[in-house]
């Protein structure tokens, strides 16, 4: 055969796999990284700032990422993900509108540290406050079609989201513009075993339209404080007005949309003072909602915490925190192999929860080799 039939088959060939990454790139959306002055303090481990342009939104999306200490060491799989909403109160107090932060990067290296979890990638979304469009990207747009005819003009929500409502394009934005963008950027294991999304107050709203919206992407939400009424309209004395249209549509939504639970996770909590105290009738009822879909804390498809005494900020999310971070992350042991291994071979790599290499072979502790989770005995 001649030369010139394998010069023009290479050629074909390589125009395809050229066609092939600028389609996969053309799909990506824009962005650009902030200057290093502005990327969120942390400790420890380190951080980054995109602002990526989401056509979705139609508007320049703020994104915080923090990466473990582990991060530039080898992981095999990548590193499982989380998209946290609220991305300005996670790690850096000084970015935190109430000056107090989640410390979601100290208490996650601390607690990979401590072997209870798989050390996250987390991503933390900024909110469109400073727009005041919080709640409108925030708010479960499709719960307004469960609302009842009767008397769905009588919910607070018309009025908190005057501006209209922008909970679909928000979903999209996060689940089909920068969940690949983060994926193609870093070391992430994309399977939806390994995504996750978490938020408190509306951001728990959010994180729960995610896995609904798209199950096939995320496996798990963690949902803190749930603001189950939905609107923010106030009472003189700073409580907040009651909407059960809104918070019953709210449900009524859940009902018909929550995925079943096969490999999915499902995380709820409360506090019993403040605003809190006005979502325990609901929450309760999301419970309900969950089991009654087949999510149960037996098999480990639900976990539910009632934070006796807590109130309705920052300072309470940090102090329990770890609680969903446990939930989601510790789990990843499943699929592992938990087994006692001679592992004499030099040439197989032993990695430590952190992915940093272990050069001590003899040592006892829970390590991963090949992608999977290896308890040693001393």
């Amino acid at each position: 055969m001649s030369n010139l039939f394998y010069i023009r088959a290479f050629s074909v060939v390589a125009f395809w796999l050229v066609v092939s990454v600028t389609t996969v790139d053309a799909r990506l959306p824009k962005y650009s990284e902030a200057s290093a002055d502005e990327y969120p303090s942390v400790r420890p481990g380190s951080s980054t700032r995109l602002i990526v342009d989401s056509e979705m939104l139609g508007d320049r999306m703020t994104v915080d990422v923090w990466f473990p200490p582990s991060y530039n060491s080898a992981v095999a799989g990548g590193f499982p993900v989380i998209y946290v909403h609220d991305g300005q109160n996670l790690f850096d107090p000084m970015l935190s509108f109430s000056t107090v932060a989640w410390e979601l990067d100290y208490i996650a290296a601390k607690l990979a540290d401590n072997g209870k979890i798989t050390v996250p990638i987390i991503v933390g979304i900024h909110n469109r406050g400073n727009k005041n469009l919080r709640p409108n990207d925030y708010f479960p747009e499709k719960a307004l079609a469960y609302f009842g005819e009767d008397n769905k003009d009588t919910s607070l929500i018309w009025n908190t989201c005057a501006a209209g409502f922008f909970g679909d394009e928000h979903a999209a934005f996060v689940a089909t513009e920068l969940k690949p963008l983060i994926d193609y950027l870093y070391n992430t294991n994309p399977d939806r075993n390994h995504t996750f999304t978490m938020g408190s107050s509306m951001g728990a709203l959010a994180s729960l339209y995610l896995m609904c919206e798209y199950p096939d992407i995320f496996g798990g939400a963690a949902c803190m404080s749930t603001h189950w009424i939905g609107s923010f309209c106030m009472n003189s004395d700073y409580t907040l007005q009651a909407d059960p249209v809104c918070a019953l549509g709210l449900l009524d939504y859940i009902d018909e949309n929550l995925p079943d639970p096969l490999q999915r996770k499902l995380y709820f909590d409360q506090g019993t003072t403040g605003w809190d105290a006005d979502y325990l009738n609901y929450e309760s009822k999301a419970r309900a909602i969950a089991v009654k879909h087949g999510y149960n804390e037996e098999d480990g498809t639900l976990m539910t915490f009632d934070a006796i005494g807590d109130g309705h900020n920052e300072w309470y999310w940090q102090q329990r925190v770890d609680n969903p971070l446990i939930y989601l992350l510790n789990s990843l042991s499943s699929g592992f192999i938990e087994v006692g291994v001679d592992c004499d071979s030099s040439s197989i790599p032993i990695f430590d929860l952190q992915g940093r290499i272990v050069s001590d072979r003899n040592a006892g502790g829970v390590y991963i080799i090949n992608g999977k989770k290896i308890i040693f005995g001393n």
